[in-house]
């Protein structure tokens, strides 16, 4: 299992194992949902709709998404989450995570890649102590940012004939994974959308 499909699982049956719609206010152009546990705030968000705005708040933090069209349920509903956070255009919470063990692995398959061997061991001397500082970076920071400061340091100091700005800049933004914060914002959305369905299949 890949780690978004690990990621929802997670937070549709621990996080939200037992929410419900709390409450729902307004119609189609402006809608208030409160999306919780019975009886607690643990991992409660407030959603508002409104135009081609996401406004959300709560125990998971605030954020808000700009949409291409109007802000409603349906709408959503057809939202995949690689589409709906490329929306965001604001979040209290970051919205990718460093993998250090990710960024080693896309690291390794750049260089092979890239300098044409079949083994990091046939790597010319500049090129592997280019890899080792590399490699050596992913160990010594936590977040996104941290790392891409890094890669540009190193940068400026290789003297590896191919590593240039582009390939600074895509070496900087290995490691990268969705924040299971923002993942649940979107699961949060689309548990509510099947509520919703049941109720109106209950109700027909």
């Amino acid at each position: 299992m890949d780690y978004i499909e690990k990621a929802k699982n997670e937070i549709r049956n621990h996080w939200f194992e037992n929410h419900v719609i709390k409450s729902i206010l307004g119609e189609e152009g402006f809608q208030e949902i409160i999306w919780g546990r019975p009886g607690t705030g643990m991992y409660q968000i407030r959603y508002v709709l409104t135009g081609n705005m996401v406004y959300l708040s709560g125990d998971l933090g605030v954020a808000a998404y700009s949409l291409t069209g109007p802000a409603t349920l349906k709408e959503l509903g057809q939202y995949d989450l690689s589409y709906f956070s490329g929306k965001l255009v604001a979040s209290q919470r970051a919205k990718y995570e460093f993998d250090d063990k990710l960024a080693k692995k896309q690291i390794k398959e750049y260089f092979l890649e890239w300098c044409d061997v079949e083994y990091i061991s046939k790597l010319n001397s500049d090129d592997e102590e280019l890899y080792d500082d590399l490699i050596s970076a992913t160990n010594e920071w936590s977040v996104p940012e941290h790392f891409n400061t890094a890669v540009y340091h190193i940068y400026q100091s290789t003297t590896s004939e191919w590593f240039d700005s582009e390939m600074a800049s895509s070496i900087a933004n290995l490691g990268q994974r969705l924040s299971y914060s923002l993942i649940s914002y979107w699961v949060g959305l689309q548990m509510i959308i099947e509520q919703l369905k049941v109720k109106e299949l209950q109700t027909a």
